[in-house]
């Protein structure tokens, strides 16, 4: 199968798609730690120090300079036994980025019990909570100001078409954020300080100084960009 058969197939098989049964017994033991996020927000950065089980997705994208296979993500050109494990139930869930690549990821990637952690796109924030996780929590990462987060998106060149497609993208995330009753602000101005944040957030601590900060800098990068 070529990819571009593939990608052709995937938006229907993305709107009809249930995971197996196993699948859902397997994470209805596990938290979930949702990280959103514009790009350049440190996401990947945040979870590699938050000391958690980390669940890389599998995509059919190619991988970017620097990323690992099966450490970042799992890259996915084995098309044909990607959609046996599509009809087989075999992922929790799949999204379609803009570009029509899939993000999914398998049952078997989530830890057997205990708190797991990964990135998520807003989107997809509401399939999440309503697969039967043990519990979900929602951390959005917010850059600590404008100049900073530009210059953390592009630290590779983009293409004119890389940097509106991933403004767009910000922008439903900061709206996402701004509007979830149930969403967490930690603010990315200093990795440290944000992962001993999120740890404490996982044990139900809040920093309401350091939310309402992030919280107001979403919103002021949310009119920088409007």
């Amino acid at each position: 199968m070529t990819r571009e058969e593939f990608l052709n197939q995937l938006p229907q098989m993305v709107e009809d798609y249930q995971p197996a049964s196993d699948v859902l017994t397997r994470i209805g033991n596990v938290t979930l730690c949702m990280i959103v996020g514009p790009s350049g927000a440190g996401k990947s950065t945040l979870i590699e120090h938050s000391g958690f089980s980390f669940v890389p997705s599998d995509t059919s994208r190619y991988p970017r300079p620097g990323e690992q296979e099966g450490v970042d993500m799992y890259f996915r050109q084995d098309y044909d036994q990607v959609i046996a494990d599509i009809t087989a139930g075999r992922f929790v869930q799949i999204a379609l980025f803009a570009t029509g690549d899939m993000y999914a990821t398998k049952g078997t990637s989530y830890p057997e019990s205990g708190v797991a952690i990964m990135p998520v796109m807003a989107d997809v924030i509401p399939v999440f909570r309503s697969l039967g996780f043990n519990k979900t929590i929602t951390a959005f990462a917010a850059p600590p100001s404008y100049g900073e987060w530009m210059r953390r998106m592009t630290v590779n060149p983009l293409t004119d078409e890389q940097r509106t497609r991933r403004l767009a993208e910000a922008r439903r995330s900061f709206e996402f954020a701004i509007s979830d009753k149930d969403i967490h602000f930690v603010l990315n101005d200093d990795v440290e300080a944000a992962a001993r944040q999120l740890k404490d957030l996982l044990e139900g601590k809040i920093d309401t100084a350091r939310e309402e900060q992030a919280n107001e800098t979403t919103r002021t990068l949310l009119k920088a960009i409007s």
